[in-house]
C-alpha cells in the first residue's frame, strides 16, 4: 500500500467515533497488504473526546477553522506592528472560538477552545488542528515553549521552515508573548462571565419562583386563619346556646 493509502485510511479512521476508532483502525491493519503500511495504521493512536471533537469541526467546519487560522495569522502580523487591530481581531477570534467551541459536547468544550486558540498562536498548531487527526488537545498560553505537536498528532506534520533573517528582536518576542498571553487571559474571563450570567438568569428564575410560591403560601395562610377564627365563633356561638 502506498503512502497516500495510509493517509486515506487515517483521515477516515480519525472522523470515526473514538468508541469505533480501535475496531476500525485493527480491521484496516489486518486489511493492508504492505506490511510498512499495516504497521503504520496500527500504531495509529485513538483520540481523546476533546481531540475528536476539533477533528469533527475540522471536517464539519472546515471554512471556520480556515478562517480561525487566517484570524490567527492576522493577530500575529499585528502584534508584530503590521496592519490590523489588536483588539478588534482578538475579539473576533474570541467569538468564532466560543461559536466552534459550543458545538463540543460541554465536557470537552474548554479543551476544544484552548485548542482552536492554540491553532491560532502559531503556523505549527495550526496545522496539527487543521490536519484533523488531533490524538490529544493543545494548550499553550502565549508564552514559553510550544506544545509538542508530535504527541499531538497522528502522523507527522509538515513543519513550516522559519527565515534566520529578519527575526524579530527579543523585546518583541517578549511584547508578542505577553499580547498573546493576556489575549487568553482575556477569553477565559470572558467565557467565566458567560458562565456567570447563565447562573444568575438560573439563580435569578429560582428566585422568582420561590417569591410566587412565597405569596401564593402567605394568601393561602391568611385564607386558612380566616376560616379558622371563622370556624371558633361558630363553636363559640354553639357553646353559648
Amino acid at each position: 500500500m502506498k503512502r497516500v493509502g495510509v493517509d486515506e485510511i487515517a483521515d477516515e479512521l480519525y472522523g470515526l467515533a473514538p468508541e469505533d476508532f480501535t475496531s476500525a483502525r485493527d480491521a484496516a491493519a489486518r486489511a493492508a497488504t504492505d506490511p510498512a503500511a499495516s504497521k503504520a495504521i496500527k500504531a495509529l493512536r485513538k483520540p481523546t473526546a476533546a481531540a475528536h471533537a476539533v477533528n469533527v469541526l475540522v471536517r464539519d467546519r472546515s471554512a471556520d477553522i480556515d478562517e480561525l487560522i487566517a484570524l490567527g495569522e492576522q493577530l500575529r502580523t499585528a502584534m508584530a506592528g503590521g496592519d490590523g487591530d489588536v483588539r478588534e481581531l482578538t475579539e473576533q477570534r474570541r467569538a468564532l472560538v466560543s461559536d466552534l467551541a459550543a458545538q463540543a459536547p460541554a465536557s470537552v468544550q474548554a479543551d476544544v477552545a484552548a485548542t482552536l486558540e492554540a491553532a491560532t498562536a502559531d503556523p505549527e498548531l495550526a496545522a496539527a488542528v487543521r490536519s484533523g487527526r488531533l490524538v490529544k488537545p493543545l494548550h499553550y498560553a502565549g508564552f514559553g515553549a510550544l506544545p509538542d505537536v508530535t504527541e499531538a498528532v497522528a502522523m507527522p506534520v509538515r513543519r513550516k521552515a522559519k527565515p534566520a533573517k529578519g527575526a524579530a528582536p527579543a523585546e518583541l518576542d517578549a511584547a508578542r508573548r505577553r499580547v498573546l498571553e493576556l489575549a487568553g487571559t482575556a477569553d477565559d474571563a470572558q467565557r467565566r462571565y458567560e458562565a456567570a450570567v447563565r447562573v444568575a438568569v438560573e439563580a435569578r428564575a429560582q428566585l422568582d419562583a420561590a417569591e410566587a410560591e412565597r405569596a401564593d403560601a402567605h394568601r393561602a395562610a391568611r385564607e386558612a386563619h380566616a376560616e379558622a377564627e371563622k370556624a371558633r365563633r361558630e363553636l363559640g356561638r354553639l357553646e353559648r346556646r
